[in-house]
């Protein structure tokens, strides 16, 4: 019997540092996903744009495999890393378990990634090793950073990827690097949009397992077996301001809004600025 991730969405490990951190439910989700798909032997995870050691996405997977991340952020203020600490503190009190303070030598740091860095940094971080795991999440042109890694035969087993669910769903649309960021632009323009995701992993053989809301897409990739349906974006995708409420009050944090949420909506003027894929 196939299996729907929408049963799995459960917050589990959102007070495991000293601060709350944000939730989309994607904990139960992903814990459900490696307990059937199994881990590697050294278990790996990339998160993009997270300054919490004890990360957003991530979290579940680090936690439950005590995995080696490579978290990394465009910044990293000091208020962060004073968190880190007392998140790594934290957790290895409350679990009794003191293989968490090897959190302390692998926390997030702070690192810009493009297209032109990215494959090197990959590399040096799993040294051929399988990445059981990656999430990116820059609201920015996380499309070509993506399409680089793949292109370059980085072939994560769980791949996450933030989609717009402003931009129609059904056009290849994405935000490029050449794109410049002003304070008068409208904060929904920002990553890809749903259909851009869908033929880039088409074409690289991942399968959608999961939608997140005003979030994130979870795809395996094809040559792992596994039950899980496909979900039906018409159901899943929050395109107006009431299924963004409705989402974030069923799944995230009590009063929990998305940053461009009070923006207008798109016009076809504002997305002549968008590539097509």
């Amino acid at each position: 019997m196939p299996n729907d991730l929408n049963n799995f969405r459960k917050n589990i490990y959102t007070n495991s540092g000293v601060k709350p951190c944000p939730g989309y439910g994607e904990d139960g989700v992903l814990t459900e996903i490696f307990r059937q798909i199994g881990v590697s032997q050294k278990p790996l995870c990339v998160e993009f744009g997270e300054l919490r050691v004890l990360g957003t996405t991530t979290r579940a997977f680090r936690i439950k495999y005590l995995a080696k991340a490579l978290y990394f952020s465009g910044s990293m203020d000091f208020r962060s890393r004073c968190l880190n600490f007392l998140d790594i503190c934290k957790i290895t009190f409350s679990s009794k378990n003191v293989k968490f303070m090897k959190f302390l030598w692998n926390q997030p740091k702070k690192l810009f990634a493009s297209t032109n860095n990215i494959g090197e940094i990959v590399r040096e971080f799993s040294r051929s090793n399988e990445i059981d795991l990656f999430v990116i999440d820059i609201d920015s042109f996380d499309f070509e950073i993506v399409y680089e890694l793949l292109t370059l035969r980085i072939r994560p087993r769980v791949l996450v990827v933030e989609y717009n669910p402003s931009f129609p769903k059904n056009r290849s649309l994405y935000w490029t690097a050449m794109n410049t960021k002003t304070n008068s632009i409208n904060l929904r323009l920002y990553g890809a949009s749903y259909e851009a995701w869908e033929k880039l992993m088409k074409t690289y053989g991942y399968l959608l397992v999961h939608v997140s809301g005003f979030c994130n897409l979870h795809y395996i990739r094809g040559d792992i077996k596994h039950d899980f349906i496909k979900p039906i974006i018409e159901d899943e995708i929050t395109d107006t301001n009431e299924k963004v409420i409705l989402f974030a009050e069923k799944n995230c944090l009590p009063g929990f809004r998305p940053s461009w949420l009070s923006q207008p909506y798109l016009t076809e003027s504002d997305m002549t600025s968008l590539n097509s894929y």
